[in-house]
């Protein structure tokens, strides 16, 4: 009804593609995702939208939504708020090559450069700071959970998880807060290879995903990209982190902030088990990993003597 111009519609599917927000596939003369909002406020979604459409206009490769008959980028229907996306160009891959990480890094410095233009207040700043106890209460209900869970593999990686993420928690040397020094900016957020295509010469030709626009130092969104698209594996990620570094310089007082900033976060993180035990969310299950809780300080180590950077983030 909104769009008109898409010509008619052959089919329409629900796609999976995370755990909060809705898409749905839509094959007509063309391919066109609609997104289905379910966090963010429409303030922050038209906004969204704004910075959006200006990067299309500088960055080719930032997926912008579609306008209306009536140009709008945003629409309610039966109490819900709705925007229409063009398919991106290119491919996504589940592992990326040297190559490619390369490529990533620096369609990530062209954004930030981008970005910095942008006025942020309408999007989250992250406190970096948690209670120890209420943590630790927290995992301990959602261990409970666990256990009453039916035996199977995702479970049984949860459950491992959750109780050396607890252990970790509880020790007296764990960190629980910590102060960002360097200059907080609008990032992306959430910048990983589900949200990249890449074209038939590994440069990134669509970055798709905007609804983690916060306010945060860049190399927190480089280290977090390392983290989700690498596992911090030194060799794909110094060529990201060069890639990035190519365009847009990092201090090491900057990567090192960013790390710590970070690695603060992931050693708190807990909402993929919290969606699946506390609020029944089961599509949250893929992002819990099959494998141990590690704290960041440790991932850190091979990447930074990789880096030649063997300062301490803790």
């Amino acid at each position: 009804m909104h769009w008109p111009y898409i010509g008619q519609c052959s089919s329409i599917e629900k796609i999976e593609c995370g755990a909060v927000n809705v898409t749905y596939k839509i094959h007509a003369r063309y391919t066109y995702f609609l997104r289905c909002y379910q966090t963010l406020t429409d303030e922050q979604i038209l906004q969204s939208h704004q910075i959006q459409r200006s990067l299309a206009v500088q960055l080719p490769f930032v997926i912008a939504p579609c306008f209306t008959d009536k140009a709008l980028t945003l629409i309610k229907f039966n109490g819900a708020s709705y925007a229409l996306y063009p398919a991106a160009h290119g491919n996504s891959m589940s592992k990326l090559s040297s190559v490619q990480a390369k490529s990533a890094g620096f369609a990530l410095a062209l954004v930030h450069s981008a970005l910095v233009q942008h006025d942020g207040s309408a999007f989250p700043s992250i406190t970096l700071s948690w209670e120890k106890e209420a943590c630790l209460l927290k995992l301990e209900t959602i261990i409970k959970r666990i256990r009453q869970a039916p035996t199977s593999v995702d479970n049984y990686w949860a459950m491992r998880r959750a109780e050396k993420q607890q252990e970790y928690l509880a020790n007296k040397n764990s960190v629980h807060q910590y102060k960002i020094a360097t200059q907080r900016q609008l990032i992306h957020g959430d910048y990983h290879q589900a949200n990249l295509f890449f074209d038939r010469y590994s440069a990134v030709s669509g970055l798709i995903d905007w609804d983690l626009l916060q306010n945060m130092p860049r190399a927190y969104d480089v280290i977090r990209a390392c983290t989700y698209m690498f596992q911090m594996d030194p060799l794909l990620s110094s060529a990201f982190i060069g890639g990035y570094m190519s365009q847009l310089p990092l201090t090491g007082e900057e990567l090192i902030d960013g790390a710590r900033a970070w690695g603060i976060y992931a050693d708190h993180h807990i909402w993929p088990l919290e969606q699946v035990y506390l609020h029944n969310n089961v599509a949250a299950k893929r992002f819990i990993p099959h494998q141990d809780f590690l704290p960041f300080s440790q991932q850190w180590c091979r990447l930074a003597h990789y880096l030649k950077n063997d300062k301490d983030i803790r």
